[in-house]
């Protein structure tokens, strides 16, 4: 993604982007653009600390929980989150804790069955998460809701 004017696509003026790097605003019509990111630059700028599991697993948890609800599935006793598991179509991934750490898998999903299962590095789990839910952000609204709260541009709006 480039970070410099682009045509706006309401009146064709010149958009220019914001601090964030995704939203494009219109300086004649006023017009606001989400536009995509690529998996390893949400990766890049996520604000989850990986080294820290029960903030990890609980920040990610209220996340997905709040813009993905339908598709996420949450195992909790209390604050404690044991697994989350997600699905951004075609892709599945779930992480659990085992003893003091985590498992991280991925599942390659057709029509709701998974293919293949591989388990991951938790880093590369959440790049591939990060890449299914940057996929999704073009077109759905809450998927870029997920990606800016995860990233910390949680102040972004989208008209």
């Amino acid at each position: 993604m480039s970070a410099h004017a682009v045509p706006c696509t309401n009146c064709g003026a010149m958009m220019n982007p914001q601090g964030d790097g995704r939203t494009y605003v219109c300086g004649f019509c006023h017009t606001k653009v989400l536009v995509a990111v690529e998996g390893h630059q949400i990766a890049a700028g996520m604000r989850l600390d990986l080294s820290n599991i029960d903030g990890f697993l609980g920040q990610l948890a209220n996340t997905l929980h709040a813009g993905y609800g339908e598709c996420t599935r949450i195992s909790a006793r209390g604050a404690y989150v044991d697994a989350i598991e997600v699905t951004v179509e075609p892709d599945g991934f779930i992480v659990r804790r085992e003893g003091a750490g985590v498992v991280a898998q991925h599942k390659k999903m057709v029509r709701g069955i998974a293919l293949k299962t591989s388990t991951l590095a938790l880093d590369q789990w959440v790049e591939l998460l990060t890449k299914a839910l940057a996929r999704q952000a073009s077109s759905n609204t809450r998927a870029a809701w997920v990606l800016a709260r995860l990233t910390g541009n949680d102040h972004t709006k989208v008209r």
